[in-house]
C-alpha cells in the first residue's frame, strides 16, 4: 500500500491486496493497513447485525489502483455475489509529502475542516491566466463574443448597473429549487440600480443566500461584477427574459470564472467555508499515522470519476445546469463540503497539492465543448449533447426548449445552421427521425395559460435520452480526426417530403432547408460544381477510408478536401458556414407537409438483440408482414404487446431509407432477419413512417417505424395535409 501511495504521477499502478479474509481477518499480523482500509470502505457505517470479520467475508478481493485523473488512490472491494451488504464507498488516500519524497510524487494538503484558504481561488485563476491558452481564455466562436450580459452585480456598489462594455465579470450556476428569494422586477429594478439596494436588510423576499455568498466570492477572485439570474434578468418583461436566455450560453462562456454551487440543494443552501463570508463546512477528512512520521490522507469521494462529492446532489440532474456547465471556460466548483478549479487544460483541488500535471477528466462536457470551435457539421456532438440534456429534469417541464436556447446558439455553426424546435434544419428529416434510449414521457406544461412549445415532434416534447441516425447525417464525411463507433453504419435516410414551419395555425409557414440533406441530393444528382476551397482527388490518393461512402451501393471514384479543413476528407462538397455567420433559432408548434398515409395492425413483439425501445411487427388487414413500429405510448404494463392490437394505426410516411439486408455489419435493422419480411436481394429499401393520432385537425407523434417499401406500396394508401403539432 505504501508503496502504491507514492507511486509517481506519470505511472498508473493497480495492486490486488487479497480477499477480504486475507487482508482484514484476525489472524494478519499488522493492524495499521487494517485500519486504514476499514476506514476507507467506512466499514464502521456497516448495520449493526453484520460485525467487521463477517463483513470481510462477503469481499471478494480488494484492489487497490492509483487514478491518473487525481493521483489518488483507490480501494476497491469485490462484493460476493451472495453479500447482503450494499456496494461499499470509496475514498481517496495521498500521502502526504515529505521533504525527501520524490519530486513527481503528488501529496495530498491536510486541511481545515471547516474554513477554505481565502487566497486559492485568486491563486488559481492566477495559475490559469498565465499558463493557459486556447478556450481558457476564450470560446473561438465570434457569436459567443458578443453575447454580452445586460446587467450585472456590482459587488463594490452593491447594486445593479449597466454591463460595461468588455468588463469582467463571474458568473453564478446553482439550482433555484422551491425557495422564494428576491427576483428582479420591473416594479423593483430602479430601487435595485440605486448603490447600496443590495444591502438592504428589508427585501420580502430577501437575496438568496447563493447570492449573498457568491457576492463575497467574486471579491476573493480579485473581480468586481457578477452574473446572476434571479437579480440579472428581469423576470416579468417577457421579451427582455426571452432574449436573455438566448444569450446565456453567450454569458456563461465569456465569464472570467463560473461559480458552481453543485452541493446546494436550492438558492439558500449557500457556499460554505469562507470565513467572514458564509457559514463553517463539514469536510470529512481523516489523516492516518503511518510508522515513520508518514500520513495518509482520506476523503470520501462520489462517482465514476472518484471526486470529493456529495451523494444526492440536485445540480448534476438538472437541464438549466447542464447549460452553464457545458458553456462555462473556468469552474469555481463547491461539492461535497469541498473546493476545486476545473478549466480546458487542469484541474486542481483543495486537497491536492498544486501541480500543473493534473488534467481534465475526458468526459461529456469537455468533448461536447469542442463543438464550439468547430465549422464541420458535427452531428455526432449533438447526440452527445441532447442525450444528456434532455435527460436532465426540469421544475417546469416547459422550459426544455427555453433552456436549450443558448445551447442552440452557441452550437448552430457545428450543427450547419438554425435550429428548429431543437431539430437542426441542416438535418432535419433524420432528426424528425430520433428514437429514445430508453422509456420516454411526454413533457406536461404545469404552468396554466401556458404558450410554451413543447411538440410531440421534437425530443423536446418528450423527456428521456434520445438518439439519431447520426451514420446517415455524417455520411459526408470519409476521414477526420472523429471516430465513433455509431458512423460505421451503411444504412441511409433520403428525404421524400417538403417540411414547412408555422408559427400558428394560420400562418402560411416557412419552408426549412435542411442544407446538408440537400448537398448529397444536389451531388448525387450531378446538380452542383466544386467552388475554387474544393479539391477534388482520387481515391488511390488515399485508399483507406473511416467511414462508410454516402451511397454505400456504389463505389466512389473520387473524394474532396477543404482548403481551410486538410485534416479532413470528404466524399461530397458541404455549404460550410463561415465563423461570423448567425442563425436563427425559432422554436414553431407545428411543422406541414403534403404526403401518404395508410393504416396498420401492431401484432407481435420482435426480440432485439439490443437497446430500447420496443420493436412490435406491423401487419395489414391480411396478416401480412410490412414493417415494424417503435411506440412511444400505447404498450402495455408487460411490455410485450400494444394494449390496442385489434385497432389499426394511421402511419404517414416521411422518408425513405435503404441498409444491407444483413444483421451485419453491426449496428443493423433489428427487424432486418424477421422470418415473414419478403427478401428483397442485397438491399433492404423501406419507406419511414409516423404513427400519428389526430385532434381537432392536428396529429401528434406517438412512434416511428419503418415499412418495406414493396409491401406499402400495394396499401391502400391515400394523400393527407399533414400538420404535426
Amino acid at each position: 500500500m505504501v508503496r502504491l501511495l507514492q507511486t509517481p504521477h506519470a505511472a498508473h499502478p493497480s495492486e490486488t491486496l487479497g480477499t477480504g479474509k486475507d487482508v482484514l481477518g484476525p489472524s494478519i499480523s499488522c493492524s495499521i493497513h487494517q485500519r486504514v482500509i476499514a476506514s476507507a470502505l467506512n466499514l464502521a457505517s456497516l448495520p449493526p447485525l453484520i460485525n467487521y470479520s463477517e463483513a470481510a467475508g462477503y469481499i471478494g478481493n480488494l484492489t487497490m489502483l492509483k487514478d491518473p485523473n487525481h493521483a489518488g488512490a483507490i480501494i476497491v472491494a469485490d462484493m460476493l455475489q451472495s453479500s447482503p451488504i450494499n456496494p461499499l464507498p470509496l475514498a481517496v488516500l495521498y500521502v502526504s509529502k515529505r521533504p525527501d519524497d520524490p519530486e513527481d510524487v503528488i501529496g495530498g494538503r491536510i486541511l481545515n475542516p471547516e474554513w477554505i484558504d481565502r487566497g486559492l481561488p485568486a491563486m488559481w485563476k492566477e495559475s490559469c491566466t498565465r499558463l493557459h491558452n486556447g478556450l481558457c481564455k476564450s470560446f473561438p466562436v465570434q457569436k459567443l463574443s458578443s453575447m454580452r450580459p445586460t446587467w450585472l452585480v456590482d459587488v463594490h456598489r452593491q447594486c445593479l448597473i449597466a454591463a460595461p462594455d468588455g468588463c469582467s465579470y463571474v458568473a453564478l450556476s446553482y439550482v433555484w429549487g422551491s425557495q422564494k428569494t428576491l427576483l428582479a422586477m420591473k416594479s423593483n429594478h430602479d430601487l435595485l440600480r440605486l448603490a447600496g439596494s443590495l444591502t438592504l436588510a428589508t427585501w420580502e423576499p430577501p437575496i438568496s443566500i447563493t447570492t449573498r455568498h457568491a457576492m463575497g466570492i467574486v471579491g476573493l477572485l480579485g473581480e468586481r461584477y457578477l452574473w446572476v439570474d434571479t437579480l440579472c434578468i428581469v423576470q416579468d418583461e417577457d421579451s427582455q427574459k426571452k432574449k436573455e436566455l438566448s444569450k446565456m450560453s453567450g454569458i456563461y462562456a465569456n465569464a472570467s470564472v463560473t461559480i458552481m454551487a453543485v452541493q446546494g440543494g436550492n438558492a439558500n443552501s449557500g457556499l460554505r467555508g469562507f470565513r467572514s463570508i458564509s457559514e463553517p463546512r463539514n469536510l470529512r477528512q481523516v489523516v492516518h499515522f503511518l510508522n515513520g512520521g508518514m500520513k495518509v490522507v482520506q476523503l470520501p469521494v462520489q462517482g465514476h470519476y472518484y471526486e470529493v462529492a456529495c451523494k444526492d446532489s440536485a445540480w448534476p440532474t438538472r437541464a438549466w445546469t447542464y447549460q452553464e456547465h457545458l458553456c462555462s471556460r473556468r469552474k469555481l466548483i463547491f461539492d461535497g463540503d469541498s473546493l476545486r478549479w476545473e478549466c480546458m487544460e487542469a484541474v486542481w483541488r483543495e486537497h491536492v497539492e498544486w501541480t500543473t500535471r493534473l488534467h481534465p477528466h475526458h468526459d461529456n462536457i469537455t468533448s461536447c465543448q469542442s463543438m464550439f470551435q468547430s465549422l464541420i457539421p458535427d452531428f455526432s456532438g449533438f447526440q452527445r449533447i441532447l442525450r444528456e440534456y434532455n435527460s436532465r429534469s426540469f421544475t417546469y417541464p416547459e422550459d426544455a426548449l427555453d433552456a436549450f436556447a443558448g445551447i442552440s446558439s452557441a452550437i448552430s455553426l457545428a450543427v450547419g445552421g438554425s435550429l428548429i424546435s431543437g431539430l437542426p434544419a441542416a438535418w432535419f428529416d433524420i432528426c424528425l427521425l430520433w428514437s429514445p434510449e430508453k422509456s420516454v414521457l411526454r413533457r406536461i406544461a404545469l404552468a396554466s395559460n401556458n404558450n410554451k412549445c413543447l411538440p410531440s415532434w421534437s425530443w423536446a416534447g418528450w423527456s428521456g435520452p434520445v438518439k439519431m441516425d447520426v451514420a446517415s447525417g455524417s455520411d459526408f464525411l470519409r476521414n477526420s480526426p472523429r471516430l465513433w463507433m455509431w458512423m460505421m453504419s451503411s444504412a441511409r435516410v433520403v428525404r421524400l417530403v417538403s417540411w414547412k414551419y408555422h408559427e400558428t395555425l394560420e400562418s402560411p409557414g416557412t419552408v426549412i432547408q435542411p442544407v446538408i440533406l440537400r448537398s448529397r441530393e444536389d451531388w448525387l444528382d450531378g446538380r452542383v460544381e466544386c467552388t475554387s476551397e474544393w479539391t477534388r482527388h482520387d481515391i488511390s490518393e488515399s485508399p483507406e477510408a473511416k467511414y462508410e461512402t454516402h451511397n454505400p451501393r456504389s463505389a466512389p471514384l473520387h473524394f474532396f478536401r477543404h482548403s481551410k479543413h486538410p485534416e479532413f476528407e470528404f466524399w461530397y462538397p458541404i455549404p460550410l458556414p463561415e465563423p461570423a455567420a448567425t442563425f436563427s433559432v425559432v422554436n414553431p408548434p407545428y411543422i406541414s407537409c403534403k404526403t401518404y398515409r395508410a393504416w396498420l395492425f401492431p401484432a407481435e413483439r420482435i426480440r432485439k438483440l439490443y437497446g430500447y425501445p420496443p420493436l412490435f411487427s406491423l401487419r395489414d388487414k391480411d396478416r401480412r408482414w410490412v414493417g415494424a413500429l417503435e411506440p412511444l405510448v400505447g404498450i402495455d404494463e408487460s411490455g410485450e404487446t400494444m394494449k390496442e392490437q385489434s385497432t389499426a394505426l394511421e402511419l404517414v410516411e416521411i422518408a425513405k431509407g435503404y441498409c444491407r439486408n444483413t444483421t451485419s455489419p453491426h449496428p443493423g435493422l433489428q427487424e432486418i432477419d424477421h422470418p415473414d419480411k419478403p427478401y428483397g436481394g442485397e438491399w433492404y429499401h423501406y419507406y419511414w413512417v409516423m404513427w400519428v393520432e389526430w385532434k381537432h385537425g392536428i396529429a401528434y407523434r406517438k412512434g416511428v417505424g419503418r415499412v418495406c417499401m414493396r409491401m406499402w406500396d400495394v396499401q391502400s394508401r391515400s394523400e393527407v395535409d399533414l400538420i404535426l403539432g
